[in-house]
């Protein structure tokens, strides 16, 4: 409950950056059980892991960026 109140409060594109880094941390499985039938097919989702977290990252930073930005304006 206290996970969901928070995200309530979150700006929209740290929400966006937490899902796609969710959907990357759920999706990480289905390498492994491709691992053993085809190493390509682990390979590309294992790919496709690492570009969802990386777009999770920027849209983190991103939104660390512009929180910080508008705490220097509102200070000044």
């Amino acid at each position: 409950m206290v996970v969901l109140w928070g995200i309530c409060f979150m700006d929209k594109q740290l929400k966006i950056g937490l899902y796609f880094m969710a959907s990357a941390v759920l999706l990480m499985p289905l390498a492994i059980f491709f691992k053993n039938d085809s190493e390509n097919y682990a390979v590309i989702i294992l790919l496709f892991t690492m570009v969802l977290e990386l777009i999770g990252l920027i849209f983190v930073i991103l939104s660390i960026l512009k929180k910080r930005k508008s705490n220097v304006k509102n200070h000044d």
